[in-house]
């Protein structure tokens, strides 16, 4: 097997952990206010978890180990870009990076197929291929609804994190966001 290949499929190893957890704990965080936008994160989290498992499978009979700091990083970097980040965007915010997150994974995705073609592998570039198409849906269904937040401006900008800690994470970010805007003013003058 061919390194790209190899360090591919651990990479996506770790993209689809990511995937997986971002988009449920997102899920989580969502429906109870907008369960339109908390279906295709769900189904995509389910499709990612899925593909993870296959890779597994594929990875092992390939001699390409996935366990521990493949699977982990994935995990961990997933829950530390939720538990940190998340509570300062706003619901739009967090839906167009959600987008971003699964169209990162299908262009891996791609990439391993072309790799695996390359190397006259035609299970694995089949498999990376119908991963692809099958994440690409959820990833349309999600951008689509990223995009028609835009219809209802008021929830756009509502936070992610309700709790009262992201309450307070999101008015920091606001301010933020104002102080860089008031500086900008000064800098044009």
């Amino acid at each position: 097997m061919h390194p790209a290949t190899h360090r591919a499929l651990r990479e996506l190893a770790v993209a689809g952990h990511l995937l997986a957890h971002r988009w449920d704990r997102l899920a989580d965080r969502l429906e109870p206010d907008d369960p339109a936008a908390a279906a295709p994160l769900r189904s995509g989290a389910e499709s990612a978890t899925a593909l993870t498992e296959a890779i597994a499978d594929l990875a092992a009979t390939r001699d390409v180990p996935l366990r521990g700091a493949a699977s982990g990083l994935g995990t961990t970097v997933g829950t530390a870009i939720a538990v940190i980040g998340e509570p300062f965007l706003e619901r739009n915010q967090a839906l167009r990076a959600a987008v971003l997150d699964a169209h990162h994974t299908t262009v891996l995705l791609h990439y391993v197929e072309h790799l695996a073609r390359a190397e006259h592998d035609d299970e694995l570039a089949t498999a990376a291929a119908a991963w692809a198409h099958r994440l690409v849906v959820s990833e349309g269904e999600l951008r689509e609804r990223a995009i028609a937040l835009g219809d209802t401006p008021d929830a756009a900008v509502l936070p992610v994190d309700r709790s009262p800690v992201g309450q307070v994470a999101h008015q920091v970010s606001v301010a933020a966001g104002g102080l860089g805007e008031w500086v900008d003013r000064r800098l044009e003058r």
